[in-house]
């Protein structure tokens, strides 16, 4: 095995991080308490944001960095291993690495490895964090996951939808942008659509809109990026016609 150019690091933030106050909280104090914490919910709920928010802010806590692995395109489960040695820059002839080799190399060090988009590799995932933490003491890993990993001493923790006014609350700007879904709207709205605020012409609409998105964050960044080409009151009539 020899070291190759680091290509797991936690990447910077492209768009501003909107909300979840409670749950990066939720997560940090997890983490705390535990040495396998897997974030669950839903596709584009945001799991993997708020895990690398949280993973960004932790590196003075691990001396030996804080590293991402991306699973999404993996299909084959032994694969796994690989993919995770490649994310710490390591590399070797073989297309397959041993669980062993990759905790040999890890078992000194202390890291906070991001396992990101386990769902559809789940037991293999399982199997790998479950050898890698019992051989490895400086070891923690966040996972995401749209189910629990079923590792001894895993904690998990939910990824709720954004926050989203009722609909007989308050179409105010000000009061709508309490919210979480509908500052999420307007910021990656006026990426797209410079100038864009959150009015009293288009507060209703954007609130239907997020109400109709259920506040599932990917969704509703979509729907902001309709703005090009859409009102907001015809974005939300497309959706309540859906």
């Amino acid at each position: 095995m020899e070291a190759g150019r680091p290509s797991g690091r936690i990447p910077g933030e492209l768009t501003e991080f909107v909300g979840r106050r409670a749950e990066l909280a939720r997560v940090r104090d997890a983490l705390e308490g535990a040495r396998l914490v897997t974030l669950t919910g839903p596709g584009g709920i945001g799991k993997t944001r708020l895990a690398l928010r949280v993973a960004s802010g932790a590196g003075r806590a691990f001396d030996d960095g804080v590293w991402l692995a991306e699973l999404g395109g993996l299909t084959d489960p032994g694969l796994v291993v690989g993919e995770v040695a490649r994310s710490f820059g390591l590399s070797d002839r073989s297309a397959r690495w041993a669980v062993a080799s990759l905790a040999d190399y890890l078992r000194a060090r202390r890291v906070l490895l991001v396992l990101d988009q386990c769902e559809h590799l789940a037991d293999a995932c399982a199997v790998l964090a479950d050898a890698l933490l019992r051989g490895c003491p400086g070891l923690q890993i966040l996972a995401t996951s749209r189910h629990v990993l079923g590792v001894a001493g895993e904690i998990t923790v939910p990824v709720p939808p954004m926050t989203v006014p009722a609909a007989d609350g308050p179409n105010e700007p000000g009061e709508l942008l309490r919210f979480e879904a509908v500052r999420l709207f307007a910021e990656r709205a006026a990426a797209v659509l410079p100038g864009f605020t959150v009015n009293a012409a288009n507060g209703a609409a954007v609130a239907g809109v997020c109400r109709a998105l259920d506040g599932i964050p990917l969704a509703v960044e979509l729907a902001a990026v309709r703005l090009r080409s859409l009102s907001p009151g015809q974005i939300l009539a497309r959706l309540d016609s859906r």
